[in-house]
């Protein structure tokens, strides 16, 4: 759900810049190819998947679901395996995902864009950019959304949650902000540079990682072990947490630097009425 959520964002920014029309259409004999080629595609990759699944194979499930807490110190077998058992994937993904980010920045740099100043029946957009209502309601979800960011990511080693959909529903809560208040209503109040904050995730990840090297231990091995705090009582702490902090980071950071620039540039133009004053 929130990467739908956040998809659906990025697709609404990303088509404000299309053309509301296009001035030819395909003919009958492309779209019989088109589809012929979509057909073709589908059959093939269909037939490939049904005998692949066939096959006899040995499943490794029951790996993970028996190893996971004892291992990896989580009851949520997913998470562990995403910060544990395969962690290097882990962290090439966010890595991946930085670079992704600091791509889609750079190209948005001065690009020029199709910048519509009215839908496509030629209505021109509203005056009022961001109705009151929108404003008060997103100012009071925000420290709740939150409040359930950080419940969501501790409770992940052992419940569903983790870093990465708490970073997701961190950028949700800001894009928010974005949508209800504008991009320089949000400057003036959050300051964080976001390549910053993906960078700061990536080298987390990557010293929670190189920290086992101290204890003659391979590259991102994890640990665990259970403490008694006063008032809170048995309470366990992995070193997970803090690869799982580098995922949350680099997530919140790669999804605001993407959502938030293409908004910039949604707000950089003006509608004909107001040019023409």
């Amino acid at each position: 759900l929130a990467v739908e959520v956040v998809t659906i964002v990025l697709l609404m920014l990303a088509l404000f810049f299309l053309p509301h029309k296009i001035n030819r259409a395909s003919q009958a004999g492309q779209l019989m190819r088109d589809a012929a080629i979509a057909l073709l595609s589908g059959v093939v990759i269909g037939s490939l998947s049904y005998v692949l699944m066939l096959q006899p194979q040995q499943r490794i499930s029951e790996f993970f679901l028996q190893n996971a807490k004892s291992g990896g110190g989580g009851y949520n077998v997913v998470n562990v395996i995403l910060v544990d058992f395969r962690g290097f994937d882990t962290l090439g993904e966010i890595t991946v995902l930085g670079i992704a980010a600091l791509g889609i920045f750079k190209l948005l740099t001065r690009l020029p864009l199709f910048k519509p100043t009215s839908d496509a029946e030629g209505r021109s957009w509203a005056l009022d950019k961001h109705p009151l209502l929108l404003a008060v309601i997103s100012q009071a979800l925000l420290p709740m959304a939150l409040m359930v960011s950080v419940y969501i990511f501790f409770r992940g080693h052992n419940l569903p949650g983790g870093g990465f959909v708490a970073g997701l529903i961190t950028a949700i809560a800001v894009i928010l902000q974005y949508v209800a208040q504008g991009v320089d209503w949000v400057k003036q109040r959050l300051t964080l540079e976001y390549h910053r904050l993906i960078a700061t995730g990536v080298l987390i990840a990557a010293a929670t990682g190189a920290m086992s090297w101290l204890f003659d231990r391979p590259f991102l091995t994890s640990w665990f072990d259970y403490f008694e705090l006063p008032l809170i009582g048995e309470i366990e702490l992995a070193s997970a947490m803090a690869f799982d902090l580098g995922v949350y980071l680099t997530v919140v950071g790669a999804t605001l630097m993407i959502l938030a620039n293409l908004g910039k540039m949604t707000t950089s133009h003006r509608p004909v009425h107001e040019e023409n004053r």
